[in-house]
């Protein structure tokens, strides 16, 4: 039967699928209004992959433009420029794109456009003299550049937030909200942590108090921020992102199910069974309860979505776990590292999660000499695939619990493979509870060969 299906895989949720983060989000509703009372303060949302970050920066976006209030009544008025970064990325690139998103939401009246050409033509003057987008870094002088740009930035913000700005922009603003998502990707020739600063700086010395930077990215975020600048970190409030509780992905699944059924004649529901499963598969990661729930509706024939939907859109070929795998872990595994030894190492640690584990627990059932393991454990420490504890020497951990059960179920050597299977069940759900009607009694069948 052909039905509309509510879950989103590939897309940040909309609003009204929007469930939990209520700490983060009240932190950031707190932050804009200090923004537009002129006493800004930066962000960052730091997290695993998977575990919600582009989804809550794009609801943070609709807050800020007005279109969810704050609370139960207020709203606010910011322009919105939203970046991301990737391994080429630019100061000269960053600037530009700044300005591209100033002039998307602003050039609405030739006044406007007049304003925006006369602000911003110091990017065709330097461009002229041999600054590209294709290459920041021959013989120019860099910082002029970032002077006059914090310089326009500023009069800009001024310029949107005085009290006839809507006869010229169509609109008053209370600020403008820098968003960059990915900035963990930020390569060291940028020195993020830098560019930041110094903008955050130079825009206050300018006169402007209504800028406000957020970030988003990897937990690795805080060190890309301060290997650009010690003191960077200090612009920042970080809000890390763990997984949703059990209670909220059983939301989650209610809010997709009403939405599906609101699109569709066929009216679908799910047995307390396999609402237990998909709760258990997710782990909480609100991309992997996307994923779960679409290959679960997807399999579902009947508009009942049991046990044996959720597990067949699991692992059957091209099923949830194998797309979760192809889209975050399979590279991690397979393409960053060459090395049979280097994998075992994940293998090991994946029995812990993402615990912390000590080297000496990891030689304990490693098979190789001492030297090949400091190699390993060096290899993918400088390849950002496990993380060390700061303060505690030769602790690592894997970064995502998910990468962790991934290894298990497609990484594992097939002997171990229903095993881990097990294992997970155990420490994830433990017993069946009488309020769900217990998990599936089989072990979840072998996956589908990726070759």
């Amino acid at each position: 039967m052909a039905r509309i299906n509510p879950f989103a895989p590939n897309s940040p949720v909309a609003p009204g699928m929007f469930v939990g983060r209520l700490p983060q989000l009240e932190a950031l509703e707190q932050a804009l209004l200090q923004t537009r009372a002129g006493r800004p303060k930066g962000f960052m949302l730091t997290g695993e992959r998977g575990i919600g970050k582009t989804s809550l920066l794009q609801y943070f976006k609709w807050v800020a433009q007005g279109r969810i209030s704050i609370g139960n009544s207020e709203k606010v008025n910011f322009l919105v420029v939203e970046l991301d970064i990737e391994s080429s990325s630019t100061d000269v690139g960053l600037i530009r794109r700044v300005e591209l998103g100033l002039k998307r939401e602003l050039t609405k009246t030739e006044p406007a456009r007049t304003f925006l050409e006369k602000g911003w033509d110091f990017l065709k003057r330097f461009e002229a003299c041999g600054v590209s987008l294709r290459d920041s870094e021959r013989g120019t002088d860099s910082e002029s550049l970032h002077d006059e740009f914090a310089y326009s930035l500023a009069v800009t913000i001024a310029r949107i937030t005085e009290a006839d700005a809507a006869s010229v922009f169509g609109a008053k603003y209370d600020g403008v909200v820098l968003l960059i998502d990915e900035a963990d990707n930020a390569p060291k020739s940028l020195r993020l942590g830098s560019f930041l600063k110094l903008l955050s700086e130079r825009v206050h010395r300018a006169g402007c108090n209504r800028l406000m930077i957020g970030l988003a990215g990897m937990p690795t975020l805080r060190e890309v921020l301060r290997e650009g600048h010690p003191s960077s970190l200090r612009i920042f409030d970080e809000l890390p992102l763990d997984t949703l509780s059990q209670d909220e992905v059983s939301r989650v699944i209610d809010q997709a199910l009403k939405e599906a059924n609101s699109e569709n004649e066929e009216q679908t529901t799910i047995d307390e069974i396999g609402r237990s499963n998909l709760i258990h598969f997710s782990e909480g990661y609100p991309h992997f309860i996307q994923q779960f729930g679409y290959s679960a509706f997807a399999a579902d024939t009947d508009l009942v979505i049991d046990s044996e939907d959720v597990i067949n859109g699991a692992f059957n070929s091209r099923g949830a776990m194998e797309k979760i795998g192809d889209r975050y872990y399979r590279d991690d595994f397979y393409k960053k590292i060459q090395k049979d030894s280097y994998r075992q190492v994940l293998r090991i640690m994946a029995d812990s999660g993402n615990k912390w584990v000590s080297k000496g627990d990891i030689r304990k059932t490693f098979h190789g000499n001492t030297t090949t393991l400091d190699n390993a454990i060096h290899a993918l420490l400088g390849r950002k695939i496990i993380l060390a504890k700061e303060g505690a020497r030769g602790t690592y951990r894997l970064q995502q619990r998910g990468f962790a059960i991934w290894i298990k179920l497609y990484a594992k050597h097939q002997e171990g493979l229903i095993q881990a299977q097990f294992e997970m069940n155990t420490e994830s759900v433990g017993s069946p509870q009488p309020t769900t009607g217990g998990l599936v009694q089989q072990p979840f069948p072998p996956p589908a060969s990726s070759n």
